[in-house]
């Protein structure tokens, strides 16, 4: 049975839309019990968006109780013969750890593809964000692949959703400052002629603004390792739950960074291609208050001191 999405819908509310006799718990077993096929593969990601026009195949589930041990337990947003898209949750690590008993998200997403596609399936990793950052992440099946993507992806076009503690000093902004990564993953700020710095680049529109904190849209123009981190707390507005670069925080809260799609040229075919998500329900959900008092003032003055002094470091630099 075929499906056609009248507009840009997620997986989960296309099949509510469709089959308005069954309840949310059942629409989703129908998805995670591989009912579902888009684009001749079967997705098991309730959050994957569906464009207008585009097919899906929907089929009866055949099969018995063992279903419980045959799902994959990592949402798939898309997959062909050369590449796979999966979620990855905040606090996952893509790879293993040594002496680490919880499986990573390598390790997940492999033993999914290998029940699907046999044993001798490979699988390659091509990113690997940091154990709090969530979204998209993407795996290779071959080498070669790997190897493609891995060249190509600092050309990727990526979207990321982030609530950051205050109000930003303007509203929408691009953000150029020069990065270096120094031992065991620190980042400084160094001036442009300087040997290993990298001009980084990330622009931002704020969509909307609450008492101790805004949503930002993030779409960074250039690949460095955590430079939408960096950039963001050293302008005096970390990313919420950020405890590498926001310290200060003293609520707990899962990193508020989310990256909602990306675009990659396909390692295969060449073509462009699109791989996008929608925002989990918890991510509107804020611990506050977010920094303490100190001295009867909020910590917030200490970071737009900050914020002068990087401004004007900046100047001396231009």
């Amino acid at each position: 049975m075929k499906i056609t999405a009248k507009d840009n819908i997620s997986l989960l509310n296309l099949v509510l839309e469709s089959f308005p006799e069954v309840s949310i718990s059942k629409a989703k077993k129908m998805i995670i019990y591989g009912c579902i096929s888009y684009r001749n593969a079967i997705v098991k990601s309730p959050e994957l968006i569906i464009r207008k026009g585009e097919e899906i195949d929907y089929s009866k589930y055949s099969g018995g109780r063992h279903i419980a041990r045959e799902k994959t337990d990592v949402p798939i947003l898309f997959e062909d013969e050369d590449i796979i898209a999966v979620l990855k949750a905040s606090g996952v690590h893509v790879d293993a750890k040594p002496n680490e008993k919880i499986k990573s998200l390598y390790a997940l997403t492999k033993s999914y593809v290998r029940r699907k596609w046999g044993i001798r399936q490979n699988l390659f990793i091509v990113e690997t964000p940091e154990d709090d950052e969530a979204g998209i992440c993407l795996f290779a099946k071959s080498k070669q692949a790997q190897l493609i993507l891995k060249k190509t992806f600092p050309l990727a076009v990526k979207e990321y959703h982030a609530l950051i503690a205050g109000k930003p000093k303007h509203k929408n902004d691009k953000i150029n400052i020069w990065l270096k990564e120094g031992s065991k993953n620190r980042i400084f700020v160094e001036k442009p002629n300087e040997e290993g710095a990298h001009l980084c680049i990330v622009q931002y529109v704020t969509i909307d603004t609450f008492d101790q904190y805004s949503h930002l849209i993030v779409t960074p123009q250039t690949y460095f390792p955590s430079q939408i981190r960096f950039i963001l707390s050293s302008i005096g507005n970390p990313v919420i739950g950020d405890h590498r670069f926001g310290a200060r925080q003293i609520s707990e809260n899962w990193l508020k960074l989310y990256c909602i799609s990306i675009q990659i040229q396909h390692p295969v075919t060449g073509k462009r291609i699109k791989i996008e998500t929608s925002l989990p329900l918890t991510f509107n959900k804020v611990n506050l208050p977010i920094f303490a008092e100190k001295g009867g003032k909020e910590i917030k003055l200490e970071r737009e001191d900050q914020q002068n002094k990087i401004e004007k470091e900046e100047n001396e630099i231009q």
